[in-house]
């Protein structure tokens, strides 16, 4: 979809600094806002954006600290320890035979080197697990973004819309004071009614209030847009850029597929499921036996730095032969959180392709709509003018061109809205079917 964009500097948007030195230099000159510098604007300062991100940070330290158990651990330690009675012996590691027999104090300092040799595959599936939670927070951070850029981008059209109501009822009310004019003139000559007066004043006196909620409408329109932005932007200001029909082609076929492979819901959830299977092999590990080996030196005497030393080099081997029925259930259970998410995965599948399916209706329909007010603009104003025109040679009737008027305002505000819709469908559409920036 094209957009209007303004070129900018390395550090500030052109477009900026103009509508900043329009509205210093310029009185009653409003701050000018494009789609494209509204969505760069709104990605920046999203705080739903930056909570993800940290997030994503978070499970990145994770997976970063999930090395630690494939590395050996070293270790230090010291004790005191005075027997109260009866005198025994106490010390054996010193060489000096009467630390043992007759000291009540004990010093002991110990230092190790030790490194778990197999596992069962327990450290692998955490410090994979670590790696896919990070991978689906990732996932997360682009969903969230599209989000992000449809919220941004409906506001901006139903804004850009409502902007042109404004001028479209304006116009209306221009054409309602034109014939409040030309029935005044010709009621002062004595050939209109004082009816017919009254009723053009009447259409002349509702043009107004119409325009008044049209303002208002868009008022609050782009209240929507300075709160997504989040930016703080200056009163007045204004949103700028073109409203025009989409020309893009709509194949659900191949937007679905599309989705399925390439979705950020669809890819979250199969990192899920993944991540699961890593949390039954976890549970399976339990299964098998630890071997550990273990550098140790060791130090022990009476004296407070002792002498007595022994080194010694450990290889051990443990498996629990009968600790209850845990181990088999807790596989079972991972097991069934794993299933469970495989038929999440199918229901992501199912609700994305449902969702591009009416999508594509409504933006059809859409185009369809902006077609079909453009026809009844046409036809529209060429009754107007017709009826205008007879009226003026005093052939017409007066309600006759009062209705035709109000037609011509209807018609030209539905072609307007039909236009903001169509754009809004598309933005839809495009996230429905992960389109972004691929079209």
């Amino acid at each position: 979809m094209d957009h209007m964009t303004i070129c900018s500097t390395r550090h500030i948007p052109l477009w900026r600094a103009v509508c900043f030195l329009a509205v210093f230099l310029i009185p009653g000159t409003g701050l000018c806002i494009t789609l494209d510098d509204a969505i760069r604007n709104g990605l920046g300062e999203s705080y739903v954006m930056k909570e993800q991100e940290e997030f994503v940070k978070r499970s990145r330290f994770s997976y970063i600290s999930s090395i630690d158990p494939f590395l050996p651990q070293a270790q230090i330690g010291s004790s005191y320890i005075r027997t109260i009675s009866p005198m025994t012996p106490i010390s054996t590691y010193t060489g000096n035979l009467r630390d043992t027999t007759d000291s009540r104090d004990a010093f002991t300092f110990t230092g190790s080197i030790s490194w778990r040799v197999f596992d069962g595959g327990e450290r692998w599936a955490k410090r994979k697990r670590a790696f896919l939670a990070w991978e689906r927070e990732k996932e997360r951070f682009k969903s969230v973004r599209e989000d992000v850029v449809y919220n941004i981008k409906s506001a901006f059209y139903v804004a850009l819309g409502a902007k042109s109501i404004v001028g479209k009822r304006q116009e209306a009310l221009q054409a309602a004071q034109k014939i409040y004019n030309l029935t005044r003139g010709r009621y002062e000559e004595g050939v209109a009614k004082k009816s017919e007066l009254l009723q053009a004043e009447v259409r002349f006196l509702n043009a107004r209030i119409d325009l008044q909620r049209a303002r208002k409408e868009y008022e609050k329109s782009l209240e929507s847009v300075r709160s997504l932005i989040i930016v703080r932007i200056p009163d007045p200001f204004d949103v700028e850029g073109p409203l025009l029909a989409p020309s893009f082609t709509a194949d659900y076929r191949s937007l679905n597929d599309r989705a399925l492979t390439m979705k950020p819901e669809i890819i979250t959830q199969q990192k899920e499921i993944d991540r699961l299977m890593t949390v039954y092999d976890e549970k399976k590990a339990a299964w098998y036996p630890r071997i550990d080996s273990t550098l140790q030196q060791t130090r022990q005497d009476s004296r407070f730095f002792p002498d007595g030393r022994t080194d010694a080099f450990m290889l051990s081997l443990s498996f629990p032969l009968f600790d209850g029925v845990g181990r088999y259930y807790n596989m079972q259970g991972a097991m069934s959180d794993v299933n469970a998410a495989r038929q999440r995965l199918a229901e992501t599948r199912r609700t994305t392709s449902l969702d591009i399916a009416k999508a594509v209706k409504d933006y059809e329909l859409s185009v369809a709509d902006v077609k079909m007010y453009g026809e009844l603009v046409r036809e529209a104003t060429s009754n107007f003018n017709q009826l205008y025109g007879e009226y003026m040679e005093g052939k017409g009737d007066i309600l006759n061109l009062l209705q035709s008027e109000k037609d011509l305002a209807s018609a030209n505000e539905s072609y307007v809205s039909s236009l903001a819709k169509a754009q809004v469908s598309l933005a839809y559409l495009e996230k429905a079917a992960y389109l972004g920036d691929q079209r």
